[in-house]
């Protein structure tokens, strides 16, 4: 094999290999309480993937860089093709949206705002402790896979899947949320995570 070939094998094989299994655990209701309580302490990350949001009237796909510091957060929103991005940040009682064409809109509450400047039905609150294979504050039904992380959820009237667990800087965080109700899906990849001090 000529020389200037391997290093593209090596390259191939390893993004082929993708990340070990998660192995099962002896007691998956044990493990699971020892994993909420360890991601409940995280307060302070940021992540960075695709978001697509599906509606009965439109479609959206953006890049999303979303950093969360306690309860302030900053959601960076990028469009495909140049059209643009937004940036939403805010905290427990207010949020500002501001486009890259417009004037900023402030409002208490992050979801409608979003549904009434973009036609998105998007559950930010929740969706902030979704990425991190936990449920929101309040009632939901859940079920937890053999490794004892979260698999599929109900909560509000939002049906949610958890998919592509991985290991992240020591933590088990999913790769990917499926969100569906009977007005919206949601589908956020996360490509990179970091747990931010």
């Amino acid at each position: 094999m000529p020389r200037y070939l391997l290093p593209l094998v090596v390259l191939l094989l390893s993004a082929c290999a993708g990340s070990p299994p998660i192995p099962h655990a002896d007691d998956p209701q044990q493990a699971w309480e020892e994993h909420r309580q360890h991601m409940a302490a995280v307060y302070h990350w940021q992540l960075s993937g695709r978001l697509l949001t599906v509606t009965d009237h439109e479609t959206w796909n953006t890049g999303i860089n979303w950093q969360q510091r306690g309860e302030h957060y900053q959601i960076m929103l990028i469009a495909p093709l140049g059209q643009g991005s937004l940036r939403l940040e805010g905290d427990l009682f207010q949020v500002t949206l501001q486009a890259h064409d417009g004037d900023p809109v402030t409002a208490h509450d992050p979801e409608a705002l979003l549904a009434q400047q973009l036609g998105w039905k998007v559950p930010l609150r929740s969706l902030r402790y979704w990425v991190l294979g936990l449920p929101a504050p309040g009632a939901h039904e859940k079920s937890i896979n053999p490794s004892g992380l979260l698999e599929r959820l109900k909560q509000g009237n939002w049906e949610i899947e958890f998919r592509d667990y991985t290991e992240r800087e020591g933590l088990f965080l999913p790769g990917r949320v499926f969100a569906n109700n009977h007005q919206a899906k949601v589908r956020l990849s996360i490509g990179n995570w970091q747990h931010l001090h």
